[in-house]
């Protein structure tokens, strides 16, 4: 997962990675993949390397294009083709 990571070449192109990475851990629901997190932006941030303010402006882009929303712990990832495809998977 490390390796994936680094080797991404956009912010957004490693948070994607990382939310489907998450995705295999998570619940199935009518509405995507539910899944429990307790990390903060800040954390998520250190784990893909970047800032805590670009990781709430990604999140943000993802939750207009309607990828994936996170409220409080609980993300959801509403479109996971549209994830796969922004890391070319």
């Amino acid at each position: 997962m490390i390796r994936s990571l680094g080797l991404s070449h956009s912010v957004g192109e490693k948070l994607a990675r990382l939310l489907l990475e998450w995705a295999s851990d998570g619940e199935n629901t009518k509405d995507g993949i539910r899944i429990k997190i307790s990390l903060t932006h800040e954390e998520i941030a250190q784990l893909i390397g970047t800032s805590r303010e670009t990781v709430t402006r990604v999140l943000s882009e993802f939750r207009e294009k309607k990828f994936a929303q996170l409220r409080g712990s609980t993300l959801m990832i509403m479109n996971r083709p549209g994830l796969e495809k922004l890391i070319g998977a």
